[in-house]
C-alpha cells in the first residue's frame, strides 16, 4: 500500500522500496539495501543516489556511503505544499482556457461511479438550496448532503421508491441545486446507468417540483412537466433506446443492426 502512494507522489518502484527500507530499517549503504529491500543489488546505490537529490535522503560520507531516510512527517508535508501549488496553478491555467458553459444543452454521464461523482461535484458546490430524490441506498450521497448541509444549505429530500412499479428494481436519482443545475438518471445496473445534467429551464422546472409533487409511493403521473419538456427531452429517450441496443454487444451477447 504504502510503495503504490508514494508511486502516486512520483517515485519509482525502486525509490518507493529503498525509501519504505531506510525509514523502516535504515541507515543502509548500497549493498546492505540491495541485500535487505526488493531492490536490486544492481539499482541500489544509483537509487539512493536518486533519493539524495530528490531531498528523500540524506548521506553519510564514508566508504562506503551510508543513506537514512528524511523523516516521513517531513516528506508528506512537502508533498502537501507541492500538490497545493501545482493544483493552484492548474485551476488557474484551466479557468484562462475554459469556454463558457453551454447551460441550456443536455449531456450524458454514464456509468454508476461517474454519475454519484459527478452528484458529489453539485452538491460541493451548492450554496443555498438542494432537491434530493433518489430510490435504493440513503447513504451514496450521505457525505456529500453532510458537507453542503454544513456550509448552511436547504436540504429537501424524497424518497423515489415505488415512484415506477415498472422499475422497481432500478435505483434511480434526481437533483436539483440551488436552482441552477441539475441531474436526472439511474444508478443501476451499474455499468449501464446513466444520468442528463443540465441547466436547461425546463430541465430546472421539472425538477422544481419535486419537493412538493414526489411523495413515497406516489404514482409517476402524480408529478407534472413543463408543456415544452417533452419536446426538449425527446432525444434523451432516443439515447436511452440506443444503449439498450449497445449493451448486448457490448457483452458479446449479440449484434448491432
Amino acid at each position: 500500500m504504502a510503495v503504490d502512494l508514494l508511486q502516486r507522489i512520483g517515485l519509482s518502484k525502486y525509490e518507493a522500496e529503498a525509501y519504505l527500507a531506510l525509514l523502516v530499517d535504515g541507515p543502509f549503504t548500497g549493498y546492505e539495501l540491495g541485500k535487505r529491500s526488493a531492490v536490486p543489488l544492481s539499482k541500489s546505490y544509483e537509487t539512493l543516489e536518486r533519493l539524495a537529490r530528490r531531498g528523500l535522503a540524506v548521506v553519510q560520507p564514508g566508504d562506503p556511503p551510508k543513506y537514512a531516510a528524511e523523516r516521513a512527517d517531513r516528506l508528506v508535508a512537502r508533498t502537501r505544499a507541492e500538490q497545493s501549488a501545482l493544483m493552484a496553478a492548474l485551476d488557474t491555467a484551466l479557468a484562462d482556457l475554459q469556454r463558457a458553459d453551454p447551460a441550456a444543452e443536455f449531456w450524458v454521464v454514464r456509468g454508476r461511479a461517474q454519475v454519484l461523482a459527478r452528484a458529489e461535484a453539485l452538491l460541493d458546490e451548492a450554496r443555498s438550496q438542494v432537491v434530493l430524490g433518489q430510490s435504493g441506498p440513503d447513504a451514496v450521497l450521505g457525505a456529500a448532503l453532510d458537507r453542503a448541509s454544513g456550509r448552511g444549505c436547504q436540504i429537501t429530500t424524497r424518497s423515489l421508491d415505488g415512484a415506477d412499479r415498472r422499475a422497481a428494481s432500478t435505483e434511480m436519482l434526481a437533483l436539483l441545486v440551488d436552482d441552477r443545475e441539475a441531474l436526472v438518471g439511474t444508478l443501476t445496473p451499474a455499468d449501464h446507468a446513466q444520468a442528463v445534467t443540465s441547466a436547461n429551464p425546463a430541465l430546472l422546472a421539472a425538477l422544481r417540483g419535486l419537493a412538493a409533487l414526489v411523495q413515497a409511493h406516489q404514482p409517476r403521473e402524480a408529478a407534472t412537466l413543463p408543456a415544452d419538456s417533452p419536446r426538449q427531452l425527446d432525444w434523451l429517450a432516443w439515447e436511452d433506446r440506443k444503449q439498450r441496443r449497445l449493451w448486448p454487444a457490448a457483452s458479446g451477447g449479440g449484434r448491432v443492426a
